[in-house]
């Protein structure tokens, strides 16, 4: 068992994953952009605490370790992915660190444009299931607000500016988790945005704000004020799931569009945290890519000239079963996949 896994690694590692097809135009009319979450958290200790769903062809890896961020560039464009979106937690954490000395050098050492997802909770130290309240005050005494800008400060002095920085209409692209559960971030935002002004940065922030909720349950008003999109990074399950994303895809981007935002959607390959969550969790079968083609389809239909990002959860969140990235048991079906439905995308 042990060899037969080994030799599924070697031939995934070594394997030249043709590039996209020849016929593309070389300027199309209008470009999409097709980006997958990306998380640099990996470690030992990681794979020991958190079970992981399927099994990485590379094995435990460290993120940390410069070939393994090689390695996935080099997937990711063989997937015909334009950019990650990098998971960014608290800068004085160790995944950090990993990102600012490993993560971006590799991506920018192969010229791999990337963004940001500042996850909230984790990053200020909140609560996920509460509201996220930016008034609040932190163990140390300080207001989860401040340190938000102080985290922004940080963002801006370390990658904003960046050469290989995904920008949208000369804005750096931002993306903001579970901003539906935050409370009283009105004045922290505009600090933000101040403060950035000041530098000569503007920002593209888009709102994890979609879920199950009725989009007429939003907070428009904030969103319009703060944002230039709306998302959802996991739409996760319901009965009839497809149907009803649809749906909320459908109203959401009506009510963006009326208020001068756009929705943003996003696309997953299947679902599976029972490992990790327990076996009552419902999931979302990947049925050999028919999801993920099903899914994908769905997704491409908001996607055109004036909004061209279609972005994957995820290509590497093994815990949740939602990776792109190849595995013993997928082998690289979803990079192709990706591969194929990307050309569909850029090519009708």
């Amino acid at each position: 068992m042990r060899a037969a896994f080994a030799a599924v690694v070697l031939a995934l590692t070594m394997a030249v994953v043709p590039g996209p097809p020849a016929g593309r135009p070389a300027t199309p009319a209008w470009p999409p952009l097709i980006g997958a979450h990306y998380y640099p958290w990996y470690a030992p200790d990681r794979w020991a605490n958190q079970p992981a769903t399927d099994t990485p062809a590379l094995g435990r890896y460290r993120s940390a370790d410069p070939a393994v961020v090689a390695r996935h560039v080099r997937w990711a464009r063989a997937a015909d992915l334009d950019f990650f979106v990098l998971s960014c937690l608290d800068p004085a954490g160790p995944e950090a660190k990993t990102l600012r000395e490993v993560t971006v050098p590799g991506l920018a050492a192969a010229g791999f444009r990337f963004a940001l997802h500042y996850e909230t909770p984790i990053a200020l130290g909140l609560r996920p299931e509460l509201p996220i309240d930016f008034a609040a005050r932190l163990p140390d005494g300080t207001v989860a607000g401040d340190r938000f800008v102080q985290h922004f400060d940080y963002l801006a002095n370390t990658y904003f500016t960046h050469p290989c920085y995904l920008r949208h209409d000369g804005r750096a692209v931002v993306m903001l988790y579970l901003v539906r559960n935050w409370e009283n971030a009105g004045p922290y935002l505009r600090a933000v945005r101040d403060r950035l002004a000041g530098r000569g940065i503007d920002l593209y922030l888009i709102a994890d704000a979609m879920y199950w909720e009725r989009p007429g349950e939003l907070d428009w008003p904030f969103l319009e004020e703060h944002f230039r999109a709306v998302t959802a990074y996991n739409m996760y399950h319901r009965p009839d799931f497809l149907a009803g994303v649809r749906r909320q895809y459908d109203a959401a981007d009506r009510a963006a569009r009326a208020r001068g935002l756009r929705m943003i959607p996003h696309v997953l390959p299947g679902y599976d945290d029972t490992r990790l969550r327990g076996t009552d969790r419902a999931t979302l079968p990947r049925r050999g890519g028919v999801f993920y083609r099903e899914f994908w389809r769905l997704g491409a239909e908001f996607v055109g000239p004036d909004q061209p990002f279609l972005i994957v959860t995820t290509f590497n969140e093994w815990h949740e079963g939602t990776e792109l990235e190849p595995s013993a048991e997928h082998g690289d079906l979803y990079l192709r996949l990706t591969r194929e439905l990307a050309a569909d995308l850029r090519n009708r």
